[in-house]
């Protein structure tokens, strides 16, 4: 809105009036400077007898008539470099709500004590859970007594020998190749499901909600992994025929 006030341009204007009746003007932002030297180039091309056409910029900067959401995302983007730990947060079979949340856990963007902290001082920044230090992310997932319980009761068995609850640790086990197949899709699942759960734990307690305890919410977990193995075989082809097999096989 604020751009047709500036141009001098009715937000319903037709294409063909803008070039008939457009007055050009000195702009110092550069997307008006941009939009009025477009108008002035189509003025002179004389094409004010053609009819208005929608027109999607697509790949290339070649304009199509039809929409591509693929490619608009891509223009509307500075695409970056893929990070290490982008397949362990982004992969066939997770469940969006736990990858956003894993996403921005990553990024060390929750709101644990210590980042209160920096917000307010007199804020507390106990962790509520197992009230030994101070929250934190790395503290959080799963360093606390209590969040490690629930990590090492879904995934002692899962991860053998390269068992960790050190978050870089746990980070770098499911972003890499050291599992393959059931395995690793089953450690990143559990761990996405565990983040969020735990999370929304944290914050009901916070708000007084009734505490569960660590063998509860395993169970919580346990479930949402079967839940989620039973819908994706439901799906069609082989890929997780086994997964269920090899989920029962770690737990207890």
């Amino acid at each position: 809105m604020q751009g047709c006030i500036a141009l001098g341009i009715n937000i319903n204007a037709t294409v063909e009036f803008v070039i008939q009746n457009y007055r050009s003007r000195r702009y110092r932002a550069e997307h008006l400077i941009t939009i009025d030297k477009e108008i002035m180039k189509l003025r002179a091309q004389g094409l004010v007898a053609e009819d208005d056409v929608v027109l999607w910029k697509g790949k290339g900067d070649v304009f199509r008539p039809c929409f591509n959401t693929h490619q608009t995302w891509t223009l509307t983007r500075v695409q970056q470099t893929n990070v290490q730990w982008c397949k362990g947060i982004w992969f066939p079979g997770s469940t969006p709500k736990y990858s956003v949340l894993s996403w921005i856990a990553v990024h060390n963007r929750l709101a644990t004590g210590d980042r209160l902290l920096q917000w307010n001082a007199q804020a507390n920044a106990q962790c509520i859970l197992g009230n030994t230090a101070t929250e934190s992310r790395n503290h959080l997932f799963f360093s606390c007594p209590f969040t490690e319980a629930i990590w090492s009761n879904l995934t002692r068995k899962l991860l053998g020998q390269r068992y960790s609850h050190m978050w870089d640790q746990i980070l770098d086990l499911i972003s890499t190749n050291a599992f393959s197949g059931d395995t690793k899709f089953l450690l990143r699942y559990v761990f996405q499901v565990s983040v969020h759960t735990i999370w929304l734990e944290r914050n009901g307690r916070r708000h007084g909600t009734v505490k569960r305890s660590p063998s509860i919410i395993t169970k919580f977990i346990d479930k949402q992994l079967r839940n989620r193995i039973s819908s994706l075989r439901g799906r069609g082809g082989t890929v997780f025929n086994n997964t269920m097999a090899v989920w029962f096989s770690t737990m207890d």
